[in-house]
Protein backbone atom coordinates (compact mmCIF):
# COMPACT_ATOMS: atom_id res chain seq x y z
CA UNK A 1 0.00 0.00 0.00
CA UNK A 2 3.04 2.57 0.45
CA UNK A 3 4.51 2.19 -2.41
CA UNK A 4 1.11 3.49 -4.30
CA UNK A 5 0.97 6.47 -2.22
CA UNK A 6 4.61 7.78 -2.95
CA UNK A 7 4.13 8.26 -6.53
CA UNK A 8 0.57 10.14 -5.96
CA UNK A 9 2.18 12.37 -3.52
CA UNK A 10 4.79 13.04 -6.03
CA UNK A 11 2.28 13.67 -9.07
CA UNK A 12 0.09 16.39 -6.36
CA UNK A 13 3.46 18.10 -5.62
CA UNK A 14 4.49 18.06 -9.12
CA UNK A 15 1.25 19.56 -10.09
CA UNK A 16 1.55 22.46 -7.39
CA UNK A 17 4.96 23.65 -8.95
CA UNK A 18 3.02 24.49 -12.09
CA UNK A 19 3.13 28.34 -13.19
CA UNK A 20 -0.36 29.50 -12.93
CA UNK A 21 0.62 33.19 -14.16
CA UNK A 22 -0.38 34.48 -17.75
CA UNK A 23 1.82 37.09 -19.51
CA UNK A 24 -0.33 39.50 -21.68
CA UNK A 25 2.36 40.72 -24.52
CA UNK A 26 2.21 44.76 -24.14
CA UNK A 27 5.07 45.25 -26.71
CA UNK A 28 7.71 44.13 -28.30
CA UNK A 29 10.59 45.95 -29.91
CA UNK A 30 13.35 44.75 -31.86
CA UNK A 31 17.11 45.72 -31.40
CA UNK A 32 18.65 47.41 -33.62
CA UNK A 33 20.60 45.01 -35.09
CA UNK A 34 18.18 42.17 -34.74
CA UNK A 35 20.05 40.07 -32.88
CA UNK A 36 17.64 40.68 -29.04
CA UNK A 37 14.11 42.56 -28.83
CA UNK A 38 13.02 43.60 -25.32
CA UNK A 39 9.17 42.64 -24.66
CA UNK A 40 6.89 44.20 -22.33
CA UNK A 41 4.00 42.45 -20.80
CA UNK A 42 2.03 42.30 -18.12
CA UNK A 43 1.90 39.45 -15.82
CA UNK A 44 -1.38 37.87 -14.09
CA UNK A 45 -0.31 35.45 -11.42
CA UNK A 46 -4.57 35.01 -9.58
CA UNK A 47 -7.00 36.47 -7.67
CA UNK A 48 -4.23 37.17 -4.79
CA UNK A 49 -1.94 39.69 -6.70
CA UNK A 50 -2.18 42.28 -9.22
CA UNK A 51 -0.83 42.81 -12.44
CA UNK A 52 2.23 43.75 -12.64
CA UNK A 53 4.41 45.12 -15.46
CA UNK A 54 7.83 42.95 -16.97
CA UNK A 55 10.31 43.46 -19.14
CA UNK A 56 12.57 40.52 -20.63
CA UNK A 57 15.21 40.76 -22.94
CA UNK A 58 15.15 38.13 -25.13
CA UNK A 59 16.95 36.63 -28.48
CA UNK A 60 14.75 37.70 -31.58
CA UNK A 61 11.49 36.11 -32.19
CA UNK A 62 11.69 34.42 -28.35
CA UNK A 63 9.03 35.46 -26.34
CA UNK A 64 8.63 35.44 -22.57
CA UNK A 65 7.07 32.31 -21.00
CA UNK A 66 8.27 33.73 -17.37
CA UNK A 67 8.75 36.52 -14.91
CA UNK A 68 10.62 39.22 -16.63
CA UNK A 69 14.21 38.78 -16.64
CA UNK A 70 15.42 42.83 -16.44
CA UNK A 71 12.32 44.51 -14.71
CA UNK A 72 9.43 44.05 -12.91
CA UNK A 73 7.26 46.23 -11.31
CA UNK A 74 3.65 46.62 -9.85
CA UNK A 75 1.99 49.77 -7.92
CA UNK A 76 1.77 53.20 -8.67
CA UNK A 77 -1.60 55.40 -8.26
CA UNK A 78 -2.54 55.31 -11.64
CA UNK A 79 -2.85 51.90 -13.52
CA UNK A 80 -2.12 51.29 -17.16
CA UNK A 81 -4.97 50.09 -19.79
CA UNK A 82 -2.38 46.97 -19.00
CA UNK A 83 -3.54 46.94 -15.25
CA UNK A 84 0.09 47.21 -14.20
CA UNK A 85 2.24 50.29 -14.02
CA UNK A 86 3.53 52.56 -16.42
CA UNK A 87 6.51 51.90 -18.04
CA UNK A 88 8.48 52.45 -21.63
CA UNK A 89 11.34 50.75 -23.21
CA UNK A 90 13.75 52.35 -25.94
CA UNK A 91 16.51 51.49 -27.57
CA UNK A 92 19.32 53.21 -27.57
CA UNK A 93 21.90 50.94 -29.66
CA UNK A 94 22.06 47.45 -30.03
CA UNK A 95 23.98 46.61 -26.83
CA UNK A 96 21.94 49.53 -24.73
CA UNK A 97 18.26 49.66 -23.01
CA UNK A 98 16.76 52.13 -21.50
CA UNK A 99 13.81 51.81 -19.51
CA UNK A 100 11.60 54.02 -18.14
CA UNK A 101 9.11 53.59 -15.32
CA UNK A 102 6.58 55.33 -12.89
CA UNK A 103 8.17 56.76 -9.87
CA UNK A 104 6.04 55.32 -7.89
CA UNK A 105 5.94 52.19 -9.18
CA UNK A 106 6.87 49.53 -6.28
CA UNK A 107 10.51 47.81 -7.88
CA UNK A 108 11.03 43.84 -7.68
CA UNK A 109 13.49 43.55 -10.45
CA UNK A 110 16.12 45.94 -11.74
CA UNK A 111 18.99 44.40 -13.45
CA UNK A 112 21.78 46.23 -14.90
CA UNK A 113 23.02 43.57 -18.22
CA UNK A 114 21.50 40.85 -19.54
CA UNK A 115 23.13 38.82 -22.85
CA UNK A 116 25.69 41.86 -23.08
CA UNK A 117 22.83 44.01 -23.78
CA UNK A 118 23.62 47.32 -21.11
CA UNK A 119 19.90 48.71 -19.32
CA UNK A 120 19.62 51.83 -17.71
CA UNK A 121 16.60 53.00 -16.00
CA UNK A 122 14.96 55.96 -15.53
CA UNK A 123 12.20 56.63 -12.68
CA UNK A 124 9.67 59.21 -14.13
CA UNK A 125 7.40 61.43 -12.47
CA UNK A 126 3.73 61.04 -13.82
Amino acid sequence: MRWLLAPGIAVLLAGGCNDACRNDIVSIAPAPDGKHQVAMFSRDCGATTGRSTQVSVLRAGDAPTTAGNAFVADGGTVATAWGGPWTEVVWLAPDRLLIRYDSRARIFEKVARINGVVITYQPVVR
